[in-house]
């Protein structure tokens, strides 16, 4: 076990809750999985943005059966990447912006999500992207294993574009099970050859349904064999979705932290957490 520190970092005020973050150059980056927008807060004068990134009646509070359902960030060549998580077909999207001017490109991704299932012969009823990171010339996809199947899976993508240029290798990865919960993965960020994840349990086995909220994990995942190295539970009741790397010291890592409650709030709490390394 290592020694962590979790307390609430800031509090920004007109998102109701957030599926994905990016820290850079003094912003946080946002997205919600039942809002078309994209959010970034400036953190200097606490100013929220939001971006357009599919236009509908309704832009926030999207009803389940219509919402993009956007649980990834992450930040690659100066463009910050979201994805939906492929659970239904309506979740099959993907978005691109430069950081500079806010040009927003949209992805079809069901030629991707098609390769990943095929790849890891996955049912669809298992297969709910919620986590992305970059990891030198590969996107690392990370499936949560909240469906009947419980697959938790990596998928290794590369190839010139995300659209039609592609090849996946998946890898199949067991995570803890604690207290009877089986844990999925909810986010990553990549340092050096490791990678950070976060894992959430919910009480249900459902891709598509929010069960009862039974915790967080983090872990370290060493990505030249594909083993986990080190887990502990960081909340019994809070269900984190995002991770973005805040700062790195010589003895300490510093992550900021976005929760998903399911619950109806306008406010977002962005959490940070220090994690010693000896």
């Amino acid at each position: 076990m290592k020694e962590f520190y979790l307390k609430e970092h800031l509090s920004i005020p007109g998102i109701s809750s957030a599926s994905g973050v990016e820290f850079s150059e003094g912003q946080i980056y946002l997205i919600s999985d039942n809002s078309n927008y994209l959010y970034n807060y400036q953190i200097y004068n606490q100013q929220l943005n939001r971006h357009i990134l599919l236009n509908s009646p309704q832009m926030e509070h999207v009803e389940k059966p219509q919402k993009l359902d956007l649980e990834t960030m992450v930040l690659n060549n100066e463009k910050i990447y979201t994805f939906g998580s492929g659970s239904t077909t309506s979740r099959e999207r993907g978005f691109s912006f430069t950081k500079n001017d806010w040009n927003i490109t949209e992805l079809d991704m069901r030629n991707l999500y098609m390769a990943m299932k095929s790849s890891a012969n996955i049912k669809s009823s298992d297969f709910n992207i919620e986590g992305v990171a970059v990891y030198e010339n590969s996107w690392l996809f990370l499936n949560r294993g909240n469906g009947p199947g419980g697959r938790n899976v990596i998928f290794k993508v590369v190839g010139d574009d995300l659209v039609n240029d592609f090849k996946v290798t998946s890898f199949e990865i067991s995570l803890p099970e604690i207290d009877g919960l089986f844990f999925g993965f909810s986010g990553a960020s990549v340092i050096d050859n490791s990678l950070y994840f976060i894992a959430t349990a919910e009480e249900g086995l459902s891709t598509y349904d929010d069960g009862v909220i039974a915790g967080t994990i983090l872990g370290v995942l060493n990505l030249n064999t594909m083993e986990i190295d080190y887990y502990q539970r960081i909340s019994k009741d809070q269900k984190f979705e995002g991770i973005s790397v805040l700062e790195i010291q010589p003895q300490k890592i510093s992550f900021i932290l976005c929760e998903d409650s399911d619950e109806s709030c306008e406010i977002t709490t962005i959490y940070r957490l220090d994690l010693k390394l000896s």
